[in-house]
């Protein structure tokens, strides 16, 4: 078997000169830490060969592995480049190609990638111009446990499903018609699941039909949807949509209709109706966030406010400071202490829940700023100063449940 090391700076390998020749791998290649390695042609890693990259490897055309592709996890220094100049790059294969950090620049005639095969990114993938179309050739764009995307943007994003796996916070770097519409998700106190998520630009009447709804909606997203499946059969963590004003309608953003506000819906498969959700919205950042317990069809809609009798108000003050100095040290829920069967969830800006109780407000049972959340890393350690997500519901009666949302401030 053939067995080639890179240690040295190669600018790029051909066949005979010819730019359209493609290089074909047929045993081991190596990249080691700080060289490149670069094919101007199209690559093909062939069923027999392996290729290890711990340096920088540069794809200028067409890539294909139906072997193994991988990187060394103690180094932590491979880079695969995909630099396309003349045209779509096709990306495929019958094998995964493990990465550690990826990077596609593409300024040709959008999509720029064609993925038909399975990327892995076990690190960054870095999204700097093209959009990766796996829509078309059912590839699978994979995310690993703790990896992350940046720069992603209207140019470059993936066109269809991506994947994530593990249980930490992850926004899904997704899009269609040329807008990334990102969906996010919380951390979950499940260990090793799948969380898929695609975006639509389309009105998702057809398949799931907009007259049939719960009577507080009153206007649902025409112009897109987002589909979110996931292997986690105990789901509970946040989950968050944005608007914008060339993807969303302007009845969802500026209705004039009384008492209504944006809100998250779904498409209930058993009932065969649209279920909305409590939210919190921020304005500054065009974000609505719905605490989930199932996975399936999310959408923006308008939703009817339900407005409280006077004697059932609540008051949230949603902004303390907890250095114990005596004034304002805690979290302060005005009228809760005579509706003692509550319960109080509070989750960071990733969506990981750092704290929850019930009974809250009784004997002393305050948040102060304190982790005290079952999926919180640091338990028992003072939060940092920021904005969080808040969950609260209370019984009125045996038979009714009022809850809350927003956000809460120190």
């Amino acid at each position: 078997m053939t067995k080639i090391y890179i240690s040295a700076i190669i600018l790029a390998v051909c066949t005979a000169g010819k730019l359209n020749a493609q290089t074909v791998n047929t045993g081991e290649l190596v990249m080691m830490p700080g060289t490149q390695f670069s094919t101007v042609g199209d690559f093909n890693n062939i069923t027999t060969g392996d290729v290890v990259n711990d340096g920088i490897f540069s794809v200028y055309a067409n890539y294909n592995n139906d072997g193994m592709v991988t990187f060394s996890p103690s180094l932590n220094t491979g880079l695969i480049h995909f630099k396309g100049t003349t045209g779509a790059q096709i990306i495929s294969g019958t094998l995964p190609s493990e990465l550690n950090d990826v990077r596609f620049e593409n300024k040709s005639a959008q999509p720029a990638f064609l993925l038909s095969g399975d990327l892995n990114v076990y690190g960054v993938s870095k999204f700097y111009y093209g959009i990766v179309d796996n829509e078309t050739d059912g590839g699978n764009f994979v995310f690993e446990a703790n990896a992350s995307h940046e720069t992603t943007n209207n140019d470059s994003h993936v066109l269809g499903h991506v994947e994530q796996k593990g249980k930490n916070e992850f926004e899904f770097p997704i899009g269609d018609g040329g807008y990334y519409r990102s969906m996010a998700i919380g951390q979950s106190d499940q260990e090793n699941k799948n969380y898929t998520s695609e975006y639509f630009k389309k009105n998702s009447n057809g398949a799931y039909p907009h007259n049939k709804k719960q009577e507080a909606i009153t206007f649902i997203n025409s112009g897109e949807y987002w589909k979110f499946d996931s292997t986690d059969d105990a789901i509970d963590f946040a989950l968050t949509l944005s608007w914008h004003e060339d993807t969303t309608p302007a009845e969802i953003i500026n209705s004039t209709q009384a008492n209504t506000s944006i809100g998250i819906v779904r498409w209930d498969e058993k009932d065969k109706e649209w279920k909305s959700y409590n939210v919190a919205t921020d304005v500054n950042n065009k974000t609505v966030t719905a605490k989930i317990t199932q996975d399936g069809i999310f959408t923006l809609a308008r939703i009817n406010k339900i407005l409280k009798p006077k004697e059932e108000n609540v008051i949230v003050y949603n902004g303390f400071s907890p250095n114990e100095d005596g004034i304002n040290d805690f979290f302060f829920i005005e009228g809760l202490s005579i509706y003692p069967n509550n319960t109080l969830e509070i989750y960071n800006r990733w969506g990981v829940k750092v704290f929850e109780t019930s009974g809250y407000g009784i004997d002393g049972n305050w948040f102060k700023g304190i982790s005290e959340g079952r999926a919180t890393i640091s338990k028992g350690e003072k939060l940092s100063t920021g904005t969080y997500f808040y969950i609260l519901r209370y019984k009125i009666s045996e038979d009714i449940t009022r809850e809350k949302v927003g956000y809460l401030y120190f």
